[in-house]
């Protein structure tokens, strides 16, 4: 472990594969750096400018990301956990094989990622308020987050199997859902454009049932 003060530090921490703990750098400037393996943990990039950046291979722990820019960067086989990533953008960024867990993501702009391969993990995250329009996460499995009025509209999800999720107020105007799993989730209020919004997708007899009386429709047993 190093003091790291400066952009330049944190750059040769990197190249030297040591592990940097504590660092603040708010604000700092740290476009089109080489960073790939670098090893944080605690501290706070808060508001950085992380564009076009390497980060492929990094391990970052409980380190704040709150309002970085990270368009464009390379995220590649990146793991991030207990990260605050809170109003971040990632427009654009590649994410191939990347793990997201247990991180704030609120208002976090998503659009446009690119490589997501079957490997990508989103789990335990609170994504509310988060910007996915016409992302592509195909097939892929999102497990124990708050998607709370997310805005997913034109987004594929089609297979996408969602676990214990919230999808409270979520925005799934003209989404694919086709064969999206949405059983054991929380859909929040029902209403009757839901069946519209739902249209393709897997639900349980308990949400079904919800629908149908959202629609004015009684269901009897037998």
């Amino acid at each position: 472990m190093v003091a790291v003060t400066t952009a330049e530090d944190l750059v040769a921490a990197a190249r030297d594969g040591v592990e940097v703990t504590s660092a603040v750098l708010d604000e700092a400037d740290l476009r089109e750096t080489d960073l790939a393996g670098l090893v944080l943990r605690g501290g706070s990039l808060a508001g950085a400018d992380l564009r076009g950046t390497r980060l492929d291979r990094a391990r970052i722990e409980r380190t704040s990301l709150a309002g970085a820019d990270l368009r464009e960067a390379d995220l590649t086989d990146a793991v991030l956990s207990g990260v605050d990533l809170s109003g971040a953008r990632l427009a654009g960024a590649l994410l191939g094989e990347t793990r997201f867990t247990g991180c704030r993501m609120i208002g976090t702009v998503l659009r446009g990622l690119r490589g997501l391969t079957a490997s990508f993990v989103l789990e335990d995250c609170s994504l509310q308020l988060a910007d996915l329009r016409d992302v592509t996460l195909r097939g892929l499995r999102v497990a124990d987050c708050d998607l709370s009025e997310a805005d997913l509209s034109g987004a594929d999800l089609r297979t996408v199997r969602f676990e214990r999720c919230r999808l409270r107020g979520t925005v799934l105007r003209s989404a694919r859902l086709d064969g999206t799993d949405l059983r054991g989730c929380d859909l929040g209020e029902i209403t009757p454009d839901t069946p519209r919004e739902l249209r393709g997708a897997v639900i349980s007899p308990a949400q079904a049932g919800a629908v149908c009386t959202a629609l004015g429709m009684t269901v009897l047993d037998g």
